[in-house]
This record gives C-alpha cells, sequence and structure tokens, in this order.
C-alpha cells in the first residue's frame, strides 16, 4: 500500500494543517485538546484513515478555536446539530430529498 492521501479529501487535509498551523497548535497539543492519539491525528492529516466523526471535526474546530463549518464542509459531513434537527423535524428531510431530486432533474433534464 502506497502513501499519501487515501480516503481524506484533499481539502480536508489541507485546510485542517493550515487551521492548526494558522493557530499556532502543534499537531501533539491538538489530539491531547480532543482527547485522541497523535498518531490518529497524524494519519487524519495525512489522509491515511477515513475521515473522523461529526464530533470529533466539531472538536477539533473548537479546539482551534473557529467556525466549524468550515471543516464540516470540507470532510463532506453535515454537523451534528442539524442532524438531529432533521431527524426530529421530518418535514425538513422530506423538504431537503424534494430540494436535491428537483436540482438533478434540472441539471440532467427529462429522463
Amino acid at each position: 500500500m502506497g502513501c499519501g492521501r487515501n480516503f481524506v479529501g484533499q481539502a480536508f487535509v489541507d485546510i485542517l494543517r493550515d487551521l492548526r498551523l494558522e493557530a499556532g497548535v502543534g499537531l501533539r497539543e491538538l489530539a491531547r485538546r480532543i482527547n485522541k492519539s497523535p498518531g490518529y491525528l497524524s494519519d487524519v492529516q495525512n489522509g491515511r484513515t477515513a475521515p473522523p466523526s461529526e464530533k470529533i471535526i466539531v472538536e477539533m474546530a473548537r479546539a482551534l478555536n473557529m467556525d466549524k463549518q468550515r471543516l464540516l464542509a470540507a470532510a463532506r459531513k453535515v454537523d451534528p446539530e442539524l442532524s438531529q434537527y432533521m431527524a426530529q423535524q421530518p418535514r425538513v428531510a422530506d423538504f431537503l430529498r424534494t430540494a436535491k431530486e428537483r436540482a438533478t432533474e434540472k441539471n440532467t433534464g427529462p429522463g
């Protein structure tokens, strides 16, 4: 198996690394702040493991004192609060499903 970025999108790993460095937080320090091992965080940051869960991404954002939406979007994850809201409000999920279907139809045309 070669090295490189196998799982995590380029944007996520680059944004995570850039934000961590911008905040002046070392890899070990960030790992300590989110209660994960430095090895795990290194694997995430280098794209050698699957993207972290939404919960861990939110913890990373909090530890770096930044907006969680940027990291969640880069990892193509949904904010856990939004997921919970959609689970409690089925009409919201229905609305989003309908909007997605209409956007798909608009982009692909009648089939």
